[in-house]
C-alpha cells in the first residue's frame, strides 16, 4: 500500500520556526557590528526601497495635503466674512460719527467765538424749524430763564443767522435773515461801505447799493453795528456777483449767506446793549435806504 504525503502539515516547527530566525537575527546583528560591507549593502538596499516608500506615503500625505487645504480654504473664507462685517460696521460708524465731528467742530468755533462775540453770549440748540418752514423760523433750547430776549441777534459758527422774536421760559423763536421783514444794517468789509441786506424768502438781496461804489464778486458783507442791536463784524453774506444796471444806479447782485441757515445745530445768542430796540424792524422804504448807503 502506498505511502500518502501530507501537504498539509508543515516541515518546520513553529518552535523551529523562532528558534532558526532567533539564531539568524543574531548572526545579522553580529555581522552588521563587525563587517562595514554588510552597512554598506544595507545603504544600497534602502536607497532602492526608497521610491517604494515614497510611493507608499504619497497617499497620506495626499489626504493630509487635501485636508489641510479645505482647512485653510474655510478659514480663508471665515476670515474673509469676518473682514467685510468689520469693513462694514467701521464704514457705518464713520457715517454716524460724521455728523457728530461736524457738531464738535462747530461747537469749538463757538466756544472761541462766545468771548469775542460777547461776554454774555448763550449757547442754545437748535432743535426744530418751526411747524411752518416757509416762515424762515428755528426754534432753539434756551428762552427767558437763560437771559433771553426778543431782538437778540443769533449767530452759528460762520455767520450772522437771524434775531429772537418770540421768547418762552425754556425755548426761544428766531427769525431768520432771509425772512422777507430783515433789514439788516451792513457794511462791505474790504472797502467799509455801508448799505442794507434785505430777505427775500429763500436768499437775501442788495437792494440799493450805487455803482459809484465798488462792489466785486467775493466781497464779504458783514454788520455794521450802527444800530445797537447787531454787534460790528458778523458776517452775513458773501456776493457771488455784481453787475452793473445799465438804466439804474444801483447794482444787481446775487449774496449767498454766510452761516447755515438750515443745517445749522448749535447757535450763539448774543444779548442787545442796553438801549437797544427789541423788535424786528420793518423794512424800511426806498427813500431811507437810499440815504442808509454810503460811500
Amino acid at each position: 500500500m502506498s505511502q500518502e504525503i501530507n501537504f498539509v502539515s508543515p516541515i518546520i516547527t513553529p518552535a523551529g520556526k523562532l528558534v532558526l530566525l532567533g539564531m539568524l537575527s543574531i548572526a545579522l546583528m553580529v555581522l552588521d557590528n563587525r563587517y562595514a560591507a554588510l552597512q554598506q549593502g544595507k545603504s544600497y538596499v534602502s536607497a532602492g526601497l526608497y521610491p517604494l516608500q515614497w510611493a507608499a506615503r504619497q497617499p497620506a500625505q495626499w489626504v493630509s495635503g487635501g485636508t489641510a487645504f479645505l482647512r485653510d480654504k474655510q478659514d480663508l473664507l471665515a476670515e474673509n466674512s469676518r473682514l467685510k462685517e468689520e469693513n462694514a460696521r467701521l464704514n457705518m460708524q464713520l457715517q454716524l460719527q460724521t455728523p457728530a465731528a461736524r457738531e464738535l467742530a462747530a461747537l469749538k468755533t463757538l466756544n472761541r467765538l462766545q468771548p469775542l462775540l460777547a461776554p454774555k453770549a448763550v449757547l442754545a440748540e437748535v432743535v426744530s424749524n418751526g411747524r411752518i418752514p416757509q416762515t424762515n423760523r428755528l426754534l432753539v433750547t434756551k428762552g427767558s430763564s437763560s437771559g433771553i430776549h426778543i431782538g437778540d441777534p443769533v449767530s452759528d459758527e460762520k455767520g450772522l443767522i437771524g434775531q429772537i422774536t418770540a421768547v418762552q421760559p425754556a425755548t426761544a423763536e428766531v427769525t431768520l435773515i432771509n425772512n422777507r421783514q430783515s433789514v439788516i444794517p451792513a457794511m462791505v468789509a474790504e472797502s467799509g461801505v455801508r448799505t442794507l441786506v434785505y430777505g427775500r424768502g429763500e436768499t437775501l438781496d442788495l437792494r440799493y447799493f450805487p455803482v459809484s461804489a465798488e462792489l466785486k464778486e467775493g466781497d464779504l458783507l458783514v454788520t455794521s453795528g450802527i444800530d445797537s442791536i447787531y454787534p460790528a463784524g458778523i458776517p452775513i453774506a458773501k456776493v457771488v456777483s455784481a453787475d452793473r444796471n445799465s438804466g439804474t444806479p444801483y447794482y444787481r447782485t446775487v449774496l449767498t449767506p454766510a452761516a447755515n441757515l438750515s443745517s445749522s445745530n448749535y447757535v450763539l445768542v448774543i444779548p442787545q446793549k442796553p438801549q437797544a430796540a427789541v423788535r424786528l424792524p420793518e423794512t424800511a422804504s426806498e427813500p431811507a435806504a437810499e440815504q442808509e448807503t454810503q460811500e
